[in-house]
């Protein structure tokens, strides 16, 4: 119960007490009671001035301190309580008594708890001194930029990431489904999805059986490779780069299951050159002669939006022609194919989906292999100017996949996704 509600109530039964007893001490109490209620009332006029400056950046749950600067405005001396309302991180109540007029400098502690762009929205509670009247005030919200820690960065890069990348790239094209067509029951093997089990056979076999079909005609793939140095990409530790890593495992992995496999080379501006079937992940290297490169490409992702009529120009001053290499990769690819994208999506966006586009007017089925660079920063470079400049980056090259998320198929690699058994025949 509100204290102006215990008042006015003791007020109520000291009156009630007065007229059934026919003592006017209560009544005169119950007076003086509802007296200091209504002055209380009338002077309550709560004028606050709070500014509260939070750093431009933190860290994932590391507490940082926020200035405050609050000054009571009003004629009564009142008790402020500032309250953090935000999900996104941990902060303590900061609570200050302030005379009529008076100025204090306060901090409050923040800890986040989640890293990316989290907003912050304060609430200020002013309170009359005998705590009977407050009213709730709320500051303009605010943007704090988290960053990941240093050692936390450190602590993922140490775990084995060992995603089956190609696994994925196939099932994204959908190549080798199974079709509606029956071909035979066999017995039950461990890995087998459940719902394929023949029940009717089961009862009457008495051992597990499943329904196996046919699945499609193995059709062309084709593997789209830049080769432009700036896509160039070294593991440290190998002292080879990944760009030929991930082209032979490409290679390896779908002659394996009889698939014939093309390959188209480009760069920023042509196609620098075609490989029909190669034999292997290492002829189809060797006739592409990429040599390892030392380095990484640039970590800043290039703008989706379309060029200005300038930038137009230059380019065809440039190319003497609009078109682009890896548009000009995919007139080449022969409709109704499996087409396999070896690029980053940050260094050309926009002429990776019209690569997209034409392949998909055409009838093939498409999925870009993105490299990110984030991944192949080492770890010794994680200083805090360099932790700060590549969590930018990070997010514009995350907010960049969500545009093209909805356009095209991308599936996200990084150097731990790789099949031991390429990386050892090279």
């Amino acid at each position: 119960m509100k204290r102006t509600d215990l008042l006015l109530s003791l007020a109520a039964v000291l009156s009630a007490g007065a007229y059934l007893t026919g003592n006017i001490t209560p009544a005169l109490i119950a007076a003086g009671i509802v007296g200091y209620y209504s002055m209380a009332r009338l002077s309550f006029d709560p004028k606050i001035e709070v500014e509260r400056r939070i750093p431009e950046r933190g860290t994932e749950l590391e507490p940082l301190k926020a200035g405050v600067r609050v000054r009571n405005l009003s004629e009564i001396p009142c008790r402020l309580r500032i309250t953090e309302e935000s999900e996104f991180v941990f902060a303590r109540d900061v609570e200050v008594k302030l005379k009529p007029g008076e100025t204090r400098a306060l901090q409050q502690m923040i800890v986040p708890q989640r890293k990316g762009y989290i907003p912050l929205r304060a609430k200020v509670i002013f309170e009359d001194e005998p705590g009977l009247f407050y009213e709730e005030l709320s500051l303009k919200e605010e943007k704090l930029l988290v960053l990941p820690s240093a050692r936390s960065i450190r602590e993922a890069l140490k775990i084995k990431r060992q995603v089956e990348a190609i696994a994925e790239v196939e099932k994204a094209l959908g190549i080798g489904l199974e079709t509606l067509d029956f071909k035979e029951l066999r017995d039950f093997h461990p890995g087998d999805d459940m719902r394929k089990i023949d029940w009717k056979s089961t009862s009457r076999l008495g051992e597990l059986m499943v329904k196996e079909f046919y699945r499609e005609t193995l059709s062309e793939i084709y593997l789209l490779i830049n080769v432009d140095r700036k896509f160039r990409r070294e593991l440290r530790n190998l002292k080879v780069d990944y760009l030929v890593l991930i082209t032979a495992q490409l290679v390896e992995y779908f002659r394996r299951f009889g698939y014939m496999v093309n390959g188209i080379a480009y760069d920023e501006d042509k196609i620098v050159k075609l490989v029909p079937n190669p034999r292997s992940g290492k002829s189809f290297i060797g006739e592409l002669k990429l040599a390892p490169q030392r380095g990484i490409p640039p970590i800043k992702a290039a703008s989706l939006e379309r060029e200005s009529s300038l930038s137009r120009r230059i380019l065809s001053l440039r190319r003497r022609v609009y078109t682009s290499g890896p548009v000009r990769a995919a007139l080449k690819v022969e409709p109704n194919s499996y087409v396999v994208i070896v690029d980053d999506i940050g260094l050309h966006p926009r002429e990776i989906l019209k690569a997209v586009n034409i392949l998909e007017k055409r009838g093939s089925t498409v999925v870009v292999l993105y490299p990110n660079p984030v991944f192949f920063v080492s770890k010794s470079d994680l200083n805090g100017e360099r932790l700060e400049l590549l969590y930018r980056r990070h997010m514009e090259r995350k907010r960049l996949m969500k545009k093209l998320m909805g356009k095209a198929k991308i599936i996200e690699v990084g150097p731990k996704d790789l099949i031991p058994k390429v990386v050892g025949k090279l």
